[in-house]
């Protein structure tokens, strides 16, 4: 989870993406075209198309969803959790989860993906509790050229 400060926008779709992965082919729905507007995005990397030896493997593509709340939404959905985490007036909450089937190299996608949002907001990961993370968890991850490369080796 990322508690957007208030105020602060998202980045556009292809620029989130960008910053995250570099240059890689990938799909996405969205409920509205201005992501800023959007209450989810799910984003996928086609990594069969950075390299066909992937649509061999028997491991799925699993899916990026992310859930854009604000407003009542936030406390609604911090209680439902069952998450004991204050967030201020005017702070947007996004609920980063991935697909079931996945494997070492979706989880450092989902690194990267998250990282994107780490300057300047506070970031949350649930592991049988929830926990602050930082830029040093990130930092445990290959380099997006170096996932880059091991999407082209597969």
């Amino acid at each position: 989870m990322v508690v957007l400060v208030a105020g602060e926008a998202l980045p556009e779709r292809n620029s989130l993406v960008y910053q995250a992965w570099g240059e890689v082919p990938f799909s996405y729905f969205q409920d509205h075209e201005n992501l800023n507007e959007s209450s989810f995005l799910d984003l996928k990397v086609n990594k069969w198309e950075v390299n066909a030896e992937w649509s061999r493997k028997s491991e799925d593509e699993p899916w990026i969803r992310i859930e854009i709340l604000r407003g009542g939404a936030v406390a609604e959905y911090l209680a439902a959790q069952g998450f004991l985490l204050v967030v201020g007036v005017g702070e947007a909450l996004l609920s980063i989860e991935m697909d079931d089937g996945g494997g070492e190299i979706d989880e450092i996608l989902l690194a990267h993906l998250v990282s994107v949002f780490m300057p300047g907001n506070r970031v949350f990961q649930w592991r049988d509790e929830l926990s602050e993370i930082d830029g040093e968890y990130i930092s445990r991850f290959p380099a997006r050229e170096a996932v880059l490369e091991q999407l082209r080796r597969c």
